[in-house]
């Protein structure tokens, strides 16, 4: 956003405003020491501890760290904060943990074992303390030295810079170096940054009487929580992927703030589209449910009468394969357990489930369900040649891409590429190595159309290709893939079209660079499904098809606000069919500034067209039914690697200080400075 301002002045003024809107830390200058009966904490039998008491007679400074039980991030962030407790506190850093809602003394004992806090926890009920250190979000922490003046406020490192956006590589940790700043006798170099997490909010509890409302007055009962059992409870309910449950008045009078947080920034509910087709899923809220669920907000969030609540359908049970397509007619287990660490980089792992079949495998549904939902954040699952799948593991197995002593997991690494060589495709076209479904919290089975079935070539192992998220405690996890076989040979054959972006290199500071791909259908087909794939500096994704002789192309998908981490098949709830002709087009934005808080690099730097988390592709992955084959030789996935492989090539010449370099529009070209009689070159 641009502002013009009339003098320097006004544009002075203006941006020390923004600045001090941005963070959220303490605006106690460092040189102001705070009033000692503002530092006191409660304990759980309601006596105090003062602030001299906390530090003792020896201490440097007291580290308060802000937590919440249910939030997800102050659990996350608990072994660290242990960590660093333990790094610091021979060294006169105190660390007390301050707990001003969710204060249930059971509750704050299971979060301290569970999670492994070492400090002692206290309690803010009246939110004192959080008041004079301005502290408005959990986890958050404040350095106050001896003389009780502030010296560095915010977060933890810089893991999350923004709720839910994980920065990638690895954290910066601010409030470590500020701590050796401290001890050193130094200024802090960086003494505020902007926390994320989850807002600390005083607990309402308004009357519950319905006679005192208005008839237009959203309740709890009526409104609100059909509202969460349809948009919400999949996943925000007991053993689901959801860091707190949303089945209650209590839960949702604690989490609503949050949710419309999530909801205005569109990140929840994840992976939200915009189409001209209707696929399966869950759409997001409607306007006029925001508003209702404001207004809920603005009347006290009113309980209401339970008598009010509609009848709602019982939630599926997500630990069970989908009832409706009976039992699997195979079951593979996973051959070894799955152990994440307490804290570290999310893992990336290619799971191999042994298939051991010597003859093509027609499935007509296939479902992938993991023991552990909390830790299990996504997974696109395929097939692979037995000898593939074993030569990747010798070259990528092991400890490849852990972070943590305690991580342990079969497989082989994932860098968000291939992954593996790719094998080629067999005589008759068909790929020997494919997705062919995924998983995301609340999806279920992925079914063929009635008359089609996938086909799993012989020779082949089901691949899961599994994205780990750790929850701030040691988790394990032992997943199952479900295979429906098609007893007769099916009428129609399932495709996987790869429609690939044609670029070499996304450019440094450029906020929209735009990759495009197209593919033309050979053959009358029906749209199934797809994936839509990219990394990390993407902003938007969009599929789009356009008929013969038509000139207006239909929207099938747009991801507005694409985020990595949620990489989810969108299936279809009735194939479309589409005419021989239909060109279909994929098109992205890529930022590769320092405004985008995904950029794998600071500063930013050249992204080349590659496999790796940190280089970048635009590689959607269509699924089609038809009645023969649209491709002969798997020439859409061959089309793709061949530009990785130009790229590789490309960047290589400019790595190598060749006499070529990249452009600021993405193009490799011939260096102007380059000399012909310069033999450097």
């Amino acid at each position: 956003m641009g502002l013009v301002m009339l003098t320097t002045m006004l544009r002075t003024c203006a941006l020390v405003w923004l600045l001090s809107c941005l963070v959220a830390s303490p605006t106690v200058a460092a040189e102001t020491p705070l009033p000692a009966d503002s530092l006191t904490v409660r304990v759980d039998d309601g006596g105090t501890i003062s602030f001299a008491d906390l530090l003792g007679p020896a201490g440097r400074a007291v580290c308060f760290a802000f937590l919440h039980p249910a939030c997800p991030l102050a659990q996350e962030y608990a072994p660290v904060l242990s960590a660093l407790a333990a790094d610091f506190g021979g060294q006169g850093i105190r660390f007390v943990g301050v707990i001003c809602e969710g204060d249930n003394p059971a509750t704050v004992e299971v979060y301290r074992r569970d999670y492994g806090i070492t400090f002692p926890i206290h309690h803010d009920t009246n939110f004192t303390l959080a008041a004079a250190l301005d502290v408005t979000i959990t986890p958050e922490v404040v350095l106050v030295d001896r003389d009780r003046r502030i010296r560095y406020a915010g977060r933890i490192n810089n893991r999350y810079k923004i709720r839910g956006v994980m920065t990638p590589g690895d954290a910066k940790p601010e409030l470590a170096k500020a701590i050796q700043d401290l001890l050193a006798g130094r200024e802090i170099r960086e003494p505020r940054t902007k926390a994320a997490g989850c807002p600390i909010d005083r607990p309402e509890r308004p009357a519950s009487s319905a006679s005192a409302l208005a008839k237009h007055t959203p309740t709890f009962f009526r409104d609100v929580l059909p509202f969460l059992h349809t948009q919400c409870q999949k996943c925000h309910s007991p053993g689901q992927a959801g860091p707190f449950s949303l089945l209650s008045y209590d839960d949702a009078v604690e989490w609503v703030e949050l949710g419309l947080e999530e909801i205005a920034a569109r990140r929840m509910p994840p992976a939200q589209i915009e189409s001209d087709l209707d696929f399966m899923g869950t759409k997001p809220p409607t306007a006029a449910e925001v508003a209702m669920l404001r207004a809920w907000v603005a009347a006290g969030k009113p309980e209401g009468n339970a008598a009010d609540t509609p009848q709602l359908q019982p939630l599926p049970d997500y630990s069970l394969f989908q009832e409706d397509l009976g039992p699997p007619d195979i079951v593979l287990e996973q051959p070894e357990l799955t152990q994440l660490g307490s804290d570290g980089n999310d893992v990336y792992r290619n799971i191999m489930f042994p298939l051991n079949r010597d003859e093509d495998l027609r499935v007509r549904a296939i479902q992938f369900l993991p023991s552990n939902r909390k830790t299990v954040h996504h997974a696109l699952v395929g097939h692979l040649p037995r000898e593939t799948a074993e030569q990747a593991v010798r070259e990528h197995g092991g400890r490849d891409g852990f972070s943590h002593p305690d991580d342990r997991a079969g497989g082989f690494q994932d860098s968000h590429g291939i992954g593996f060589r790719v094998p080629p495709v067999r005589e008759d076209g068909q790929p020997r190595a494919a997705f062919v479904t995924g998983f995301v919290p609340g999806v279920r089975a992925t079914v063929a159309p009635d008359d089609a079935a996938m086909v799993i070539p012989a020779g082949c192992d089901i691949s899961a290709q599994v994205h780990y998220v750790r929850t701030g405690k040691l988790e394990t996890e032992s997943s199952r893939i479900g295979l429906w076989l098609e007893k007769p040979p099916p009428l129609r054959v399932m495709n996987m079209i790869y429609l690939s972006g044609d670029f070499a290199v996304v450019p440094p500071s450029v906020t929209d660079f735009r990759v495009r791909g197209s593919w033309t259908l050979p053959q009358d087909a029906d749209f199934v499904g797809v994936v839509p794939h990219t990394h990390q500096l993407a902003r938007w994704v969009e599929l789009r098809a356009t008929l013969p002789g038509e000139k207006q192309p239909l929207l099938l998908l747009r991801v507005p606000q694409w985020d990595y981490n949620w990489q989810s098949p969108y299936n279809l709830k009735q194939p479309r069919r589409f005419p021989a002709g239909t060109r279909f087009e994929a098109e992205c934005s890529f930022d590769n500034s320092s405004a985008n808080p995904r950029n794998p690099f600071d500063p930013p730097q050249n992204v080349w067209h590659n496999e790796t988390i940190k280089d970048e592709m635009l590689l959607p992955m269509f699924m089609f039914a038809s009645e023969k084959p649209l491709e002969g030789k798997g020439d859409t996935f061959r089309e793709f690697y061949s530009t990785i492989v130009r790229s590789r090539l490309l960047r290589r010449l400019v790595d190598q200080r060749f006499k070529y370099v990249a452009d600021p529009k993405g193009n490799v070209v011939l260096s102007p400075d380059y000399d012909p009689d310069d033999h450097r070159y």
